[in-house]
């Protein structure tokens, strides 16, 4: 399970590293076009630069430059039109066309200019055949670079679109795990509440009041994709409060916190599983020494989280690995945290503890 966990988290992790990498990657790509293009033309001009003035060596430059361009863009669009969608004869007859028409064009353009300035007339036919062959060699380099440049761009188009697809769903099924709350806690509440107005006890309002602030936090900032984590540490006590309020005598329940509070953000609703597992499973009801202690302190770049619960011995802890309120806080973990955090859980005879590690760095 852990192996598949942690396979998973990573698969994340370098899908959401790779979305950023090829958004960044397509921005660049109109600037190194030009910069390439820029580049060959220097590169020809510094070659030639000896044989002819600067205009006629940029004519000639540019005669050069721009049909391998014409070359490279028009075999961009064969590619998507014909190569990636099976059709290998239109594609490959068509290239050939737009190879041997450009190559013609470069040889007519450049035969214009070398008998400007330097006396080409003495080795003229092999000058011809020598450039025509060096052209049509040049451009065919041209498609091939033109032709793995498409499909590379291609495959990282259709790798955007699956992680995109997949973080839609992860958000999806986040928005879905941070929605499940307990329900039997929240049907006893109502009932006590009920119960509660029905003797005009004076507990009615706060009660009402503390689980209307609860049902607030989880509709709207549980929609958030980050809370402070102040505010994460409140819906806990209110969680408390709540609590205590439905307990007829005082429970023995600590919640001490350590380090800065404000400042940090965090997933909304990741700890409130764990305490919720406390109180479902603690035996205040056949243990006058029951006791739950929560923990959670911020160490800098790590934020760690433990319980602690007794619980009846007879009783197993139905939330443990595999329970409803531990998988989802995994499977939350797993989403949110890829290889960023560790839930550590100890199941003994008569205590429940949990520990909860975050790199919030």
């Amino acid at each position: 399970m852990k192996a598949k966990e942690k396979k998973r988290s990573l698969h994340l992790l370098s899908g959401a590293m790779n979305v950023r990498t090829t958004k960044f990657s397509q921005r660049l790509v109109p600037y190194i076009h030009i910069i390439l293009w820029v580049v060959v033309l220097t590169a020809h001009m510094a070659f030639f630069g000896q044989f002819f003035s600067f205009w006629t060596n940029l004519l000639r430059g540019l005669s050069n430059t721009l049909p391998m361009a014409a070359i490279f863009y028009a075999n961009l669009w064969l590619v998507n039109r014909y190569f990636e969608e099976g059709k290998y004869l239109l594609y490959f007859s068509s290239i050939l066309v737009v190879l041997l028409g450009f190559t013609g064009v470069r040889v007519q353009l450049n035969i214009l200019f070398p008998q400007v300035d330097f006396d080409f007339n003495a080795i003229k036919d092999n000058y011809q055949r020598t450039w025509q062959i060096s052209s049509f060699v040049t451009n065919t380099g041209i498609v091939f670079i033109s032709m793995l440049f498409q499909i590379q761009q291609n495959r990282l188009r259709e790798e955007k679109k699956v992680q995109e697809f997949l973080n839609r769903q992860n958000e999806a099924q986040l928005q879905f795990l941070r929605a499940q709350i307990n329900p039997h806690f929240l049907f006893n509440t109502l009932n006590n509440i009920y119960s509660l107005a029905v003797v005009k006890s004076e507990k009615t309002s706060e009660m009402v009041l503390k689980l209307s602030n609860l049902l607030r936090y989880v509709i709207y900032e549980g929609k958030s994709k980050k809370v402070p984590l102040k505010s994460e540490v409140e819906h806990i006590r209110e969680y408390m409060g709540l609590f205590e309020m439905r307990s007829e005598t005082p429970l023995r329940i600590t919640f001490k916190t350590q380090g800065q509070m404000e400042g940090v953000l965090i997933e909304p609703m990741i700890l409130i599983p764990i305490v919720e597992n406390c109180f479902k499973h603690c035996d205040f009801d056949t243990n006058e020494n029951a006791f739950i202690e929560i923990r959670l302190a911020n160490e800098g770049k790590r934020l760690t989280f433990a319980t602690v619960n007794t619980k009846n011995d007879r009783n197993t802890q139905k939330d443990k690995v595999g329970g409803v309120g531990t998988e989802n806080i995994r499977k939350r973990l797993e989403l949110k945290y890829p290889g960023q955090h560790s839930l550590e859980i100890l199941d003994e005879k008569t205590v429940f503890k949990v520990k909860l590690d975050i790199d919030i760095s």
